[in-house]
């Protein structure tokens, strides 16, 4: 059985047609922003796009998703463009999807079988291609019995059981014990992520939340001059990159910063309208990472045209994942796409976001000043004097302050550095310790 992750190597070009639907409630005008949408998706997963088209329709039709008269001129559509692949905008029913392609003769995929291919080809780490898998064998198991109808027997009742219907329960048996097999080892993963999580618990922790092709990995590369991946396309990065801050984004932490070293950003997979509930569910685990931030920078691309929408389905989605008392900084990027008029308006109905194009490096040092000072700016100055021979309080110490630098006093030991307001009753509580203000 060919497994449910890999990637096939296609001979021909798929020239693919998109479809979509506005129901009551919906316009036919977002339908067709959707469509925008979607043919990115196609794009990048290696399609040429030659067509779309969008029926208003009361309500979905359960046999065709579409209805039949639609489907007879889909059809002749098709056969006039070369159309090798449909895509539809909304999630198939395994019996609507097999009657589609009963009836068009073409391969019908839905907007949950493109994202999960993407998936499929930008994981990376073993951790992302198991969660790939997994959502993709969820998602395939109640469509199964469609995959073997040309080996049923027409026939039912005692005695006409088919090769289909075994090789179907075979299939599916095989599926369920890959499931588990997946799962067991995402379990051992995920204890292995939450070791690291702990390690990193000393350290203040920053998370890059957005809507894919926001621009967070560009954001990301600017402040701390990691070499991450940025492409222009659609799930560009499905893996969870940490990488540390440094003062002036350069990589060589020698800025003017107090203690940007100490900041971790997190960038993880970006999100998307009508995100598949298989994926959701598979990378719980990756999106977890973002539960330990004690900061969201949630990066909006203010040049698309539905940047708000995509702004809610984020703010949506990362409201699913627990993380009391988190506090979030609106980043717009991109500006430099924006006329003046615009974005000044936009800066008057967001007064406390940070605006950039990171891409340019606009903005980008005001908004590391930002997150400096979130983390930092209600720190105080403070002189620590305790016995010079007293190692594990030294070290205690030194673990509690920033930017800590030490003299000696006969036999004392003088700590210098800052620390959080916050954090000053632990430093006093402890034994053998003098400590006092500096201004």
């Amino acid at each position: 059985m060919k497994r449910a992750f890999e990637v096939i190597t296609r001979a021909r070009v798929e020239r693919a047609y998109l479809v979509g639907v506005s129901l009551p409630g919906s316009s036919v005008g977002a339908a067709h922003e959707h469509l925008d949408e979607l043919e990115q998706l196609a794009t990048t997963a290696g399609s040429v796009v030659v067509g779309r088209t969008v029926q208003a329709r009361a309500r979905v039709d359960v046999t065709t998703f579409i209805g039949d008269g639609k489907v007879d001129d889909l059809h002749q559509t098709c056969d006039e463009l070369g159309v090798n692949l449909v895509i539809f905008d909304d999630d198939l029913a395994p019996a609507q999807a097999k009657n589609l392609e009963k009836r068009l003769n073409l391969r019908c995929i839905d907007r949950t079988e493109l994202i999960l291919d993407i998936f499929a080809r930008h994981a990376k780490t073993q951790q992302s291609k198991i969660q790939v898998e997994l959502a993709q064998l969820e998602y395939s198991l109640p469509r199964l019995k469609h995959f073997w109808q040309h080996l049923e027997r027409q026939a039912g009742g005692i005695g006409t059981r088919g090769p289909g219907e075994t090789q179907l329960e075979v299939d599916r048996r095989k599926i369920y014990q890959r499931i588990a097999t997946l799962k067991r080892t995402l379990k051992k993963i995920d204890q292995h992520r939450e070791t690291m999580r702990n390690a990193r618990s000393s350290r203040h922790v920053a998370a890059l939340i957005g809507y894919t092709n926001a621009g967070k990995s560009t954001v990301m590369r600017q402040l701390t001059g990691a070499d991450v991946v940025v492409r222009d396309q659609l799930f560009a990065t499905v893996d969870t990159t940490t990488r540390r801050m440094n003062p002036n984004g350069n990589g060589n932490g020698n800025g003017n910063g107090h203690a940007s070293h100490d900041i971790l950003l997190i960038d993880t997979v970006g999100f998307i309208r009508k995100l598949p509930n298989h994926l959701t569910t598979s990378f719980k685990a990756t999106l977890e990472d973002t539960a330990q931030a004690e900061l969201y920078l949630h990066v909006v691309d203010v040049s698309h045209p539905a940047w708000e929408e995509q702004m809610e389905v984020t703010d949506t989605t990362v409201g699913s994942i627990e993380n009391p008392g988190v506090q979030t900084l609106y980043v717009f990027n991109k500006i430099d796409r924006m006329a003046p008029p615009l974005l000044n308006g936009l800066r008057q109905r967001f007064p406390d976001a940070a605006f950039v194009s990171a891409a340019e490096g606009t903005g980008i040092d005001e908004l590391r000043e930002r997150i400096d000072s979130f983390f930092y700016g209600r720190n105080v100055r403070v002189e620590v004097k305790l016995s010079a021979g007293d190692g594990k309080t030294i070290s205690l110490v030194r673990g509690l302050l920033h930017d800590a630098l030490n003299t000696y006093e006969d036999d004392l030991c003088v700590l210098t550095g800052t620390i959080e307001a916050k954090l000053m009753g632990r430093l006093e509580a402890i034994p053998g310790t003098d400590v006092r203000y500096v201004l």
